[in-house]
């Protein structure tokens, strides 16, 4: 099945999305894509990492493009040294193998339930939001996390389990009183669509630990989410 943010572009962002995703994970310096203008290409390479949250090594492009060419030259940013990339690769996959192996005959909603419980016993919201917290490398790799790289982790556990999941974006809107971007995941349990947001649990932890109130426990709030808010998509 092709990925969910894939599907939604016309063919010439297909395209580079294609060439992006060869090219960055092959850590190539430069990476030669079609010509598409530069709100596109925005668009091509968040969606990418939101469809491929596994790449957690490049976060942010340079571009330059000569007048009459059909191409643009992509430059990646990449978040550490070429080699340092490459021990991150192999300890996030032996991580999420390990993690996968634990709940490989689950049911779906047992894996969600696992997923869950994982994040929210084992991360800690990240209050400085350092910039490998938005990535997998946070939660998986320090245990700690913002809500994006929280939802990433959510979505590379869930694809090794064979999970249906995407992450999902709110954007901030201060002229309506939406002051920060929100990120969370959306999955598909028995053929329904369910909203997940495991942040919003961490910060429910957080506060019942303030307070005081063990009745109050993350599975608690995991159940409420997936029966209770079951948000779902139009496709």
């Amino acid at each position: 099945m092709e990925p969910y943010y894939y599907q939604k572009m016309n063919k010439p962002q297909q395209a580079a999305y294609h060439a992006m995703q060869q090219g960055v994970l092959a850590l190539a310096d430069e990476i030669q894509l079609p010509r598409i203008p530069a709100e596109e290409l925005y668009d091509v390479f968040f969606r990418l990492r939101l469809d491929h949250p596994e790449i957690f090594w490049v976060v942010s492009y340079r571009y330059r493009y000569y007048q009459d060419s059909p191409n643009i030259i992509f430059v990646p940013e990449y978040l550490f040294e070429k080699n340092k990339i490459r021990e991150h690769q192999k300890a996030m996959q032996s991580r999420v193998e390990k993690l996968a192996r634990s709940a490989a005959k689950f049911t779906e909603w047992e894996k969600e339930k696992y997923i869950h419980d994982f994040i929210c016993e084992n991360i800690t919201y990240d209050k400085l939001k350092k910039p490998y917290s938005h990535e997998i490398i946070g939660p998986l790799g320090q245990g700690v996390g913002v809500c994006e790289g929280i939802a990433k982790s959510v979505k590379v556990l869930c694809d090794a389990l064979g999970v249906w999941c995407v992450i999902a974006i709110c954007g901030n809107n201060p002229e309506k009183g939406i002051k920060y971007r929100h990120t969370w995941n959306i999955v598909r349990i028995g053929g329904q669509y369910y909203h997940l947001d495991a942040t919003l649990t961490i910060h429910w932890e957080n506060i019942r630990a303030m307070r005081k109130h063990p009745e109050r426990s993350a599975t608690t709030i995991s159940i409420w989410e997936i029966k209770q808010c079951s948000g779902i998509m139009n496709r």
